[in-house]
């Protein structure tokens, strides 16, 4: 009879097992996951149309435009949300979805007929171009404004208010 050696149950590992592989190695095979925002019911499901007024809020002014900005400053502008419904009502603020548009508000419970809500909007931009996104304002049922938010470049040139232009013979 033949005698087996019975099979190594040793594990065998790499030289110096406790060194630790380097984290760039480690971030080059391993790709982080992209971090998305969370998704927006009312954003998914509603269709923002009204402009300026809607049955409960009145928008002041109804489009805010941002003309001749400096690359890098801050602007502000005043918005004011008006409760123009007999009811005390609730109301659901949902703020620009770029990173130049900013806004700032105090909200209480709800707003009485008659009163207002102050919002700012801060506007920052990176690069001369053209910015657009816009507040979005949901009420009680299906109720919804839309205020659009534009910034543009311009050149802010002062014309005279009066010009003369003297009488002259004709091809003169």
């Amino acid at each position: 009879m033949d005698i087996v050696q019975p099979a190594s149950t040793e594990i065998t590992t790499a030289k110096k097992s406790s060194e630790k592989i380097p984290s760039v190695l480690l971030d080059s095979l391993v790709e982080e996951p992209e971090k998305r925002p969370v998704p927006n019911h009312l954003l998914e499901t509603k269709i923002f149309s009204e402009l300026q007024r809607s049955k409960f809020i009145q928008a002041e002014p109804a489009v805010l435009h941002y003309g001749g900005y400096e690359v890098g400053k801050h602007h502000q502008q005043k918005l004011k949300l008006i409760n123009i419904s007999g009811d005390v009502i609730s109301l659901l603020i949902i703020p620009p979805q770029t990173k130049y548009f900013q806004i700032k508000y105090t909200k209480t419970h709800q707003l009485v007929p008659g009163f207002s809500y102050a919002v700012t909007v801060d506007f920052c931009p990176d690069e001369w171009r053209y910015y657009y996104d816009c507040i979005r304002i949901h009420c009680q049922g299906e109720d919804t404004l839309l205020i659009p938010v534009h910034a543009y470049p311009a050149v802010n040139v002062e014309l005279p208010s009066f010009i003369n232009l003297s009488a002259v013979s004709v091809g003169k």
